[in-house]
């Protein structure tokens, strides 16, 4: 499932004509990290709903945009002590113990908060590559 945002490529085209291969690559990470503490934030409110002791909400953390397969991206995910990642993991998708299939009450709550949170993710994205532009 995908959002588009009309004008992108354009703000794209104007930015590539405008900056070097480099600087829009800095320019597009720039960008990236305001919209990932958007769905860090998003993220930390949606797994609260399931949150034991706080640490599936203390361990979500927001990696550096980077490029990965020609495309800047920004990882957001569980990292920490407690590794909290594998409890989520299971609350997201639910499990199977003995034959017998397990939904908990955590689960497909972070699919629904991506699907949610996305049209506010590329807002952010735009946002940032225009004020580059001026």
């Amino acid at each position: 499932m995908s959002v588009e945002i009309k004008g992108m490529d354009e703000v794209l085209n104007k930015l590539s004509e405008k900056l070097s291969d480099r600087a829009l690559s800095r320019a597009e990470n720039a960008a990236l990290k305001p919209a990932g503490e958007l769905v860090e934030k998003e993220v930390k409110g949606a797994v609260s709903a399931f949150a034991d002791t706080g640490a599936e909400t203390d361990e979500v953390v927001v990696g550096k945009a980077h490029k990965v397969a020609g495309e800047n991206i920004i990882r957001v995910g569980w990292n920490g002590p407690k590794k909290r990642y594998a409890i989520v993991h299971l609350n997201e998708f639910g499990y199977t113990r003995n034959g017998k299939h397990f939904t908990p009450r955590g689960f497909g709550v972070l699919q629904k908060t991506y699907d949610a949170v996305k049209p506010q993710y590329k807002l952010v994205i735009m946002d940032g590559l225009r004020s580059k532009l001026l």
